[in-house]
């Protein structure tokens, strides 16, 4: 299965330099066949002006889905959203509750729709208190397929999910600097020697310190450069000037 290290850089880089809604939505349509998904969406009710009824979205599901899905006031009853708005993790839609005649209807009409019977939602917190968003994937696979896989999926769906929010915000016009002092001499000191291409226990040795340790600064400074992964982190560690 495709992972977070075989996700283009390019992409990325195009998404933070030339970030509009169409540059997001080519993301979205990206991480879905990076994935092999059937959809996949993001989805936030959060940012200002926005609802549940309204919410910013982008997503890969067909126009006729989603005008039917808003029409009917499907959000009100979805238990892929209002399951997913109480989670603090992701959420696998084999757990979810179809007691209710009215969501049963949903899902059948969404199996028929395309939008895949399988599916993961992922819920996004912050950057600041109350704003909140959900990342979807979903998938036609078996449930053996998709049993085989969906660990992995879900590891590398939270990065993406957090990523894609951190950018939305931004197009919101609400951008969180990036504090470059918050990032610690030992941290860039690691990302320095990933930059020259060591690998993990190489860097260890380098600097004295375990493997895990050296797992935890480029992890740390991953999630202060808001960077989708380490080899994110690295280019744009090179780009603020923190290393060469």
């Amino acid at each position: 299965m495709p992972s977070l290290d075989d996700v283009d850089l390019n992409r990325l880089l195009q998404l933070e330099t030339d970030l509009t809604g169409h540059s997001l939505d080519g993301f979205v349509e990206y991480i879905r066949r990076r994935y092999e998904l059937t959809n996949s969406v993001y989805l936030c009710p959060s940012f200002r002006g926005r609802s549940l009824a309204d919410p910013f979205i982008t997503t890969t599901y067909s126009a006729e889905w989603a005008e039917h899905y808003k029409a009917q006031r499907y959000t009100s009853i979805d238990p892929v959203i209002n399951v997913g708005a109480r989670s603090l993790l992701p959420v696998d839609w084999a757990r979810l509750p179809r007691g209710d005649e009215k969501v049963r209807r949903l899902f059948g009409e969404a199996k028929e729709a395309g939008v895949g019977h399988q599916g993961l939602t992922i819920p996004v917190r912050g950057p600041t208190n109350g704003l909140w968003a959900l990342f979807i994937a979903t998938s036609c696979e078996s449930d053996t397929e998709w049993a085989g896989r969906r660990y992995e999926l879900m590891r590398d769906l939270v990065h993406v999910a957090n990523y894609l929010h951190q950018r939305a915000y931004e197009l919101q016009g609400e951008e969180a600097p990036v504090d470059l002092n918050a990032i610690t001499k030992r941290e860039i000191e690691a990302l320095e020697w990933a930059a020259e291409g060591k690998t993990i226990d190489d860097t260890a040795i380098l600097m004295r310190i375990s493997a895990e340790t050296v797992k935890a600064h480029l992890d740390s400074a991953r999630y202060k450069l808001q960077a989708l992964n380490r080899v994110h982190a690295v280019t744009k560690a090179i780009r603020a000037g923190l290393i060469r």
